[in-house]
């Protein structure tokens, strides 16, 4: 009975661990409300007080449809927009449709109807699309017009094409976006009595320095949550050290020598050279990358594994993650001594700055965002609105790092003879219909998180969705091309992409079987049902590896870093103004406030749900360790062969050699001592924890005779035994590192020693 127990107690284990994490997520970060909205309304109302160029050739406010409007245009996605800056002086203040062409797929327009679980949230606080509740149908751009409760979504429009009725025509969601103005200054320290109101001096492209025009910006300071936070602070802002190169102010002119603020942002952090350089950085991430936190408040890091700069128009892939807040409105632990903290997919890209002429990057986040408090929208934003908006912005709360990510195949467009494709632009627009699908709710009106869902596994769902439309990719006229192309690098591109998009399955799939939800949206990339997700806890085991954002983003920087991409690892903690009531928390893998619990059930559950698929290789070492186990162990005299036909004592004898020594053994001789592949440890250290792990694995069996295991001496002590064990344990050692799974070297170690005791002269060694 105690056999039948134990497993399902372990079952159940593991399917409340895994609720728990998932509920983890349900509790959105809480920053200021709404009502601080109101601040900031004045730098979202255009005036004609001649200021600063304008951000985008094209921006503007996003207003919602009516019912009637939308069903004389049903096949269509579109939605008004008044626009603020155009290139066309008269088209300012007029109000144009915008329609997305090609319109996204179907999976996108949904009939909204607020759930128990929406009304209920929404009574709690949470900002839900209430104007969209009870419409028959709602595509993506009206479901972002309409994400809050007033037509305040601030967008700015790329690859605009005028259509022949004077509609605004885009082939790519808007950026969400903040202020109608930009300006590059340093801040001067303000007056005593005027704490909100800064000097400055304007940056001038022609001397390289802060020697322009001279302003008074006006930066408000915003009122505090109801639980004490502060979402971003003016105290000593002008003394910085992420100001030191400038800060870019997003906002409106409101008079001559008067400029109002609504987001910042710090210059030195956008620049293309990093200000260090790392040759392991497998090892950075693990130990060095959220290190002491506390000494960094306030600054800026910029760490890189190459020393390449990269050119205008080279775009890298945006992985990003925030950790939490100690302090005073800070958040609450959701989970024993885990912090979740959250996880994003973006594109950045070298531009050339409009006021410097110099390149620098330009961060657009693609948020798969639950609906929450702060009126944060799922979607496309740029580093001003999500990072530094001064209502809504994680600048001067949270640390973060932003992993930048050029790999060439991944960023390059493809062209076969016509058959046109680019990764990235898929990958873009599998993160838009998520996004989409967020804000409502899938026709619910909310998107909460359950045990199976959140930011980390639907963003990377969505890259899953991706791998398999690429791989759908290469067809027989791709494959002749290939064939005929074999040096171009084009060619070789695309074979390292076949090679990335199978270590990504692996990262996404570990135990080789592919969720049913995703299974289910990747067969229906084209059709007319809308996205299909499960709330299945067990569903979340399939995914183990994307469940916490630490977790997902240092797994796919060490995917991208073994194929040689160029990384670079952009960090703040709490910058701008000083909070001194707040601490910088560091997110963490499961159970990483005590890193040896939560590193040792990492490898073990690693090295359990990962299965081997080079199965030649496998046999290969059983058969060379068989070889010359024999050859060894017989010419020497310690395996003396014997004829034996099992019995119902032999397979019972079996099970209990599964489980005692293979299973126990190599659960802690090679599951908790050596380094899974996911964790990129060198090959230096690699070996190093083989030949320590083999070394204890060895002494272990001397040990073992003079304590638990009498019936082992002298056996355990015998020259010719403990160097078999070695051979085994270095097998074993190798069998774990090729396949990632403990399956071989437990499988292998089963074999050896039921061979030895039931046919090889074991059992009479031991009794």
């Amino acid at each position: 009975m105690r056999k039948i127990l134990r497993p399902v107690l372990l079952w159940l284990l593991t399917v409340g661990l895994v609720w728990t994490i998932g509920w983890s997520f349900s509790t959105p970060p809480t920053g200021a409300g709404v009502a601080a909205g109101m601040i900031l309304q004045q730098a979202n109302t255009p005036v004609n007080t001649p200021g600063p160029a304008p951000i985008e050739p094209w921006q503007g406010r996003l207003e919602l449809p009516s019912v009637a409007e939308i069903a004389a245009e049903s096949n269509r996605d579109w939605t008004w927009i008044e626009i603020d800056r155009a290139p066309s002086p008269e088209l300012i203040g007029k109000r144009l449709k915008v329609i997305r062409q090609p319109a996204p797929v179907s999976q996108a327009t949904t009939a909204v109807k607020f759930s128990s679980v929406a009304t209920a949230s929404s009574v709690q606080g949470n900002i839900h699309p209430q104007r969209l509740n009870g419409r028959p149908q709602v595509s993506s751009l009206q479901s972002l017009a309409g994400a809050r409760a007033q037509d305040d979504v601030q967008v700015r429009l790329e690859t605009v094409t005028i259509g022949s009725d004077g509609s605004l025509e885009i082939d790519r969601e808007p950026i969400q976006t903040t202020g109608h103005q930009r300006l590059l200054v340093q801040l001067r320290s303000p007056a005593p009595n005027r704490p909100n109101l800064f000097p400055s001096r304007a940056y001038n492209p022609s001397t390289k320095k802060f020697d322009g025009e001279s302003r008074m910006i006006q930066i408000p300071q915003m009122p505090a949550t109801k639980h004490g936070l502060y979402p971003s602070s003016i105290k000593d802002l002008s003394r910085s050290p992420a100001g030191k190169d400038g800060w870019y102010l997003y906002g409106q002119q409101k008079s001559p020598d008067l400029f109002l603020v609504e987001s910042l942002a710090p210059r030195s952090l956008f620049g293309l050279q990093a200000n260090r350089q790392v040759e392991d950085l497998p090892n950075y991430l693990d130990r060095q990358n959220w290190a002491e936190l506390d000494q960094r408040r306030g600054q800026i890091s910029k760490v890189a594994n190459s020393d390449q700069v990269p050119s205008i128009g080279q775009r890298a892939l945006l992985i990003h993650s925030f950790g939490e807040i100690s302090g005073q409105g800070g958040d609450t632990p959701s989970l024993p001594l885990t912090v979740t903290g959250h996880f994003a997919y973006g594109i950045a890209t070298v531009v050339q700055d409009e006021i410097t002429h110099q390149p620098r990057w330009d961060l657009v986040y693609h948020q798969v965002y639950a609906h929450n408090p702060d009126g944060i929208v799922a979607g496309q934003q740029d580093w001003a609105t999500y990072m530094g908006h001064l209502q809504r912005g994680w600048m001067g709360t949270r640390p973060v790092i932003d992993a930048l990510i050029s790999y060439p195949p991944v960023t390059t467009d493809y062209d076969f003879d016509g058959i046109k494709f680019s990764p990235l632009t898929t990958f873009q627009q599998q993160l838009e219909l998520s996004a989409a699908r967020y804000r409502v709710g899938d026709g619910t009106g909310s998107a909460s998180v359950t045990p199976a869902t959140s930011c980390v596994q639907d963003a990377n769902q969505a890259l899953y969705l991706t791998i398999e439309q690429l791989t759908r990719q290469a067809n027989p006229q791709i494959q002749r091309w290939l064939v005929a192309h074999p040096q171009d690098p084009q060619t070789q591109n695309f074979r390292e992409l076949q090679s990335l998009g199978q270590d990504l399955r692996s990262q996404l799939a570990p135990l080789g079987i592919v969720r049913s939800d995703w299974l289910k949206n990747a067969q229906k990339l084209s059709g007319t049902s809308p996205l299909n997700n499960s709330s299945n806890p067990i569903l979340a085991l399939l995914t183990w590896r994307t469940m916490l954002p630490r977790g997902a983003q240092d797994g796919m920087i060490k995917i991208f870093d073994r194929h040689g991409a160029q990384i670079q690892l952009l960090q703040t903690v709490q910058i701008g103004g000083v909070n001194p009531h707040i601490g910088p928390v560091s997110p963490t893998v499961l159970f990483g406030r005590w890193p040896w619990l939560s590193t040792g059930l990492i490898r073990l559950w690693a090295g359990f749900t990962t299965f081997p698929t080079n199965f030649g290789s496998m046999l290969g070492l059983l058969a060379g360790y068989g070889a010359i186990a024999v050859i060894f162990g017989t010419s020497t005299g310690f395996i003396t062969w014997q004829r034996h036909a099992l019995t119902l004592g032999d397979l019972r004898l079996l099970l209990q050699l599964f489980l005692m020594p293979a299973l126990v053994e190599e659960l802690l001789f090679r599951g908790l001592l050596l380094p899974h592949p996911i964790e990129g440890a060198s090959l230096g250290n690699t070996a190093v924890a083989i030949l320590v792990s083999t070394l204890l694995f060895i002494i272990y069996h001397p040990a073992n005779a003079l304590t638990l295991y009498r019936p082992g001496r002298p056996t355990f002590w015998d020259w010719r035994f403990l160097s078999l064990a070695g051979l085994l344990g270095v097998t074993g050692a190798i069998g774990y590192q090729l396949s990632g799974s403990l399956w071989p070297p437990i499988t292998i170690h089963w074999l050896v020693v039921s061979i030895w005791i039931i046919w090889g002269g074991g059992r009479a060694r031991l009794s």
